[in-house]
């Protein structure tokens, strides 16, 4: 018998079954079976019966009992499979093995849906909705399980890196078998990324693992595994070892392996990487080591290479080669604290014109200001002004003064001393035509103080408005106004002013001063469209001015029902709690503006509108 042509026909009945008997009718899939049954009827009779049933089912002029006929069909065909088909599964039976997980499946496929889609999908927008699943605790359910683990292969590095570092180290030590069930060590990415979470969630227990894995994967596994081997006492005999490796990315691997180990072996075999033939390969495992022993030695052999070019001896060829050495010195250095690196420091800041103007060497200069600076000693206090003062006549009508130099004075200087040096540059824009380079000096000037004090960023907040959701939003900070008045002489705020950067004197804005309250709510009043921004910004100004409740609120008011504030999607943060506070006497008001406002800004002005209600009941 056709084994073959039956399930084919299996298939077709069972699509009627769900399509519907009526459909069956001239079905042009059952057409062409016929006369494979009727030609292998000639020779078998239960053919010819199953052959004849089909053409009583197609049969566009048999009347309308097709469901019986359909069922007919069904019935021999299933009683042909019975008897003449092969049911049973090939191969060997060997007992089931499973590995438990901790885990429960209480939630409905509905909420599981949109994080299965995104994990078995391909597409934009995927990361977003599983970030979101794995904080509402969605992959505690063990049907996400499976598809954590295949996440991490998933084509988009973002969402694979999530699923190794977040999602499959949630679950414990019980996610282990079921990834060693799997791992194969000479794979590529993929058992990277395995290896990696079978080490932080097994332990020592796994430890012989990762040590196989480095000594027998592929150089992607091995290199991963030689990484999970630090901190581990008992291999670092194994790292050593390796750290002579003729692959450049075992070695590399190494290195960073024993820079986690305080051991004196450890930092010997750093230091005579870094000073040998390897010291491009262990530069950055050096720069992550805390080893003390290993700093004090880099320490010495920097105070040692500064202290040689005082003589003045060198050719340029040399101290070019001694400049290089600095460099890679100072990186290795960088962000680390001793006393001996102070000391150091606190000489290269006493030769600061040597080493800043003579030499040219900036970028030690600079690193022993920044690393003076958080040591808070009077001497160096008194070392960095100088040093700051001396760059101000240095740099005076450079490119780099109203930008560069500025910020490195900010921190050091007084506000009154630093509105003297800089404050210049705002009068004489104000003097100046548009195409100046006055006008540019002042520009760059402005744009780097508001980088400064107005921060704009996307971050999540709770949408109040939609039952609680979280959501990312468009946001605007500015520092206190405590901070800016410690730090900021006052007269910023006229120049401000004087030269029409808003964002500026919403800053700067403080209690009292009238001609900046002035200038917001004119600007609130010229530009009152919530989606350009401006808004926001100017009632943050106005907040900041202290100006009275009620001209606030008027002010806001008249911008929601301002004919030109159309087309706002969502309201920024700020300017709907300023929003909320309005009193429920403006409701009606707001209510005749509420058409005009759709989207996200549409469920906000309606939050709006029930929080007067209930402070009118209240």
């Amino acid at each position: 018998m056709s084994q073959a042509l039956l399930m084919e026909l299996n298939e077709e009945i069972r699509r009627l079954y769900i399509a519907g008997s009526d459909l069956a009718a001239g079905d042009y899939r059952l057409k062409r079976l016929l006369p494979s049954f009727e030609q292998l009827g000639e020779r078998a009779p239960v053919f010819k019966k199953l052959g004849e049933g089909i053409a009583a089912l197609i049969d566009e002029g048999a009347g309308t009992d097709t469901a019986r006929r359909l069922q007919d069909v069904n019935l021999l065909l299933q009683s042909v499979l019975r008897t003449q088909g092969k049911g049973a599964a090939e191969g060997e039976t060997a007992p089931l093995r499973t590995q438990p997980v901790r885990l429960e499946a209480n939630l409905s496929y509905r909420k599981l849906s949109a994080v299965r889609t995104a994990l078995t999908t391909r597409g934009g927008g995927r990361h977003e909705v599983i970030v979101e699943a794995f904080r509402e605790g969605l992959f505690r359910d063990v049907r996400l399980v499976p598809l954590a683990i295949e996440a991490l292969n998933d084509p988009y590095v973002e969402i694979a890196e999530f699923a190794m570092n977040d999602i499959l180290p949630s679950y414990g030590p019980d996610i282990v078998p079921h990834l060693l069930e799997s791992f194969r060590p000479d794979g590529g990415k993929l058992e990277a990324r395995k290896l990696t979470v079978i080490a932080r969630n097994g332990g020592k227990d796994v430890l012989d693992v990762v040590h196989k894995a480095s000594v027998s994967g592929s150089d992607e596994v091995r290199t991963t595994a030689i990484r999970l081997l630090a901190g581990h006492p008992e291999y670092e005999q194994v790292l050593l070892d390796f750290s002579r490796d003729k692959k450049k990315s075992i070695r590399e691997a190494a290195f960073q392996a024993l820079a986690a180990s305080d051991r004196e072996s450890a930092a010997e075999r750093l230091y005579e990487a870094f000073t040998g033939k390897d010291r491009e390969a262990v530069s950055s495992s050096v720069m992550q080591s805390r080893s003390e022993l290993l700093n004090g030695w880099l320490v010495r052999d920097l105070s040692e290479l500064v202290a040689s070019v005082r003589e003045g001896t060198a050719s340029q060829e040399e101290m070019a080669n001694v400049w290089n050495e600095v460099r890679r010195y100072i990186w290795a250095l960088h962000q680390k604290t001793s006393p001996e690196l102070g000391r150091l420091y606190m000489d290269v800041m006493r030769n600061y014109k040597l080493y800043m103007y003579k030499l040219g060497w900036a970028f030690l200069a600079n690193e022993a200001m920044a690393y003076i600076q958080h040591e808070h000693s009077e001497e160096g206090r008194q070392l960095v002004r100088a040093a700051v003062e001396l760059d101000l006549k240095k740099h005076a009508q450079t490119a780099s003064f109203a930008r560069d130099l500025f910020k490195k004075a900010l921190p050091v200087l007084p506000p009154e001393r630093l509105f003297e040096a800089f404050g210049t540059i705002l009068e004489e824009r104000a003097k100046a035509s548009s195409l100046s380079r006055s006008a540019n000096e002042a520009k760059q000037l402005m744009d780097t103080i508001e980088d400064m004090v107005v921060i704009r960023r996307y971050r999540e907040i709770e949408q109040i408005w939609s039952y609680g959701e979280t959501g990312y939003t468009y946001h605007v900070e500015m520092p206190p106004q405590e901070e800016l008045a410690g730090k900021w002489d006052p007269r910023w705020l006229d120049h401000f002013i004087a030269l029409d950067r808003m964002a500026l004197v919403s800053a700067f804005a403080r209690p009292g001063h009238a001609e900046a309250a002035s200038y917001l709510l004119d600007k609130l009043k010229r530009s009152p469209e919530f989606r350009n921004r401006f808004a926001n910004l100017a009632v943050m100004g106005l907040v900041r001015a202290g100006v009275s409740g009620e001209e606030l609120h008027e002010a806001l008011v008249r911008a929601v029902e301002d004919e030109r504030n159309t087309e706002c999607r969502e309201i920024e943060p700020f300017l709907f709690d300023q929003l909320c506070r309005l009193p429920a006497s403006y409701a009606d008001r707001s209510r005749a503006a509420l058409p005009k406002f759709g989207s996200v800004s549409g469920e906000q002005l309606e939050y709006v509108l029930k929080t007067m209600e209930s402070s009118n009941r209240s």
